[in-house]
């Protein structure tokens, strides 16, 4: 059995000079490596990363310290947890965030990507991760979140309880960086007990 899970705490997060700082060393060296730049430009990478990185600083904010590795790929414990927070190492994803304040949300969904990617992960590397943390945050103003958790996933079990959505609804179709439209996924919380999810986020 587990150790308990639970939700992050809700915070508001001023990203300061030297995180701003560390997110821009970040893009640079992801941008310079072919294989982490998938194709994007500099403005795209600096953008995606800042995304991913806040949620990370969110839970720096609780008590977390940031993977100190530097990273390499042939070493999956350099790259596949972002945090250590409360003696689990996490995985930070940022989900969509639901259109509607106040709106009960039933599913959390995910990119594509990240999907495929999380499913690839566990199949891989499956003692790299404890739990996959999912959130998501409003911008007030510049370099200034409103930041909000939706759910903590055990990772053993994330691979069977990611689906995807449904082809019908237009709203689970995504356009990817490559100008593709792709299905997203849903994370079934309810497919694992130990799973913390937030039905309101607001």
């Amino acid at each position: 059995m587990p150790k308990k899970y639970y939700l992050p705490e809700p915070l508001i997060l001023e990203l300061n000079k030297d995180e701003l700082s560390h997110i821009e060393t970040m893009a640079k060296e992801m941008y310079s490596c072919d294989v982490r730049r998938r194709g994007r430009d500099y403005d795209t990478v600096y953008a995606h990363t800042k995304a991913g990185v806040i949620l990370e600083f969110a839970l720096v904010r609780q008590g977390g310290v940031m993977n100190p590795a530097e990273f390499d790929h042939t070493v999956p414990s350099s790259h596949n947890w972002d945090v250590d927070w409360k003696g689990f190492r996490c995985e930070v994803k940022n989900s969509a965030d639901p259109t509607h304040k106040r709106h009960v949300t039933k599913w959390l969904t995910i990119s594509n990507y990240m999907g495929q990617k999380l499913a690839r992960n566990r199949k891989l590397y499956p003692n790299c991760v404890d739990i996959v943390v999912f959130g998501c945050y409003n911008k007030l103003s510049e370099n200034t979140y409103d930041v909000r958790w939706r759910c903590v996933a055990p990772f053993n079990t994330i691979r069977e309880n990611l689906k995807k959505c449904n082809p019908e609804f237009e709203n689970n179709w995504l356009v990817d960086q490559y100008g593709q439209n792709k299905i997203k996924f849903f994370y079934n919380h309810k497919g694992d007990e130990y799973a913390v999810y937030n039905e309101n986020v607001y």
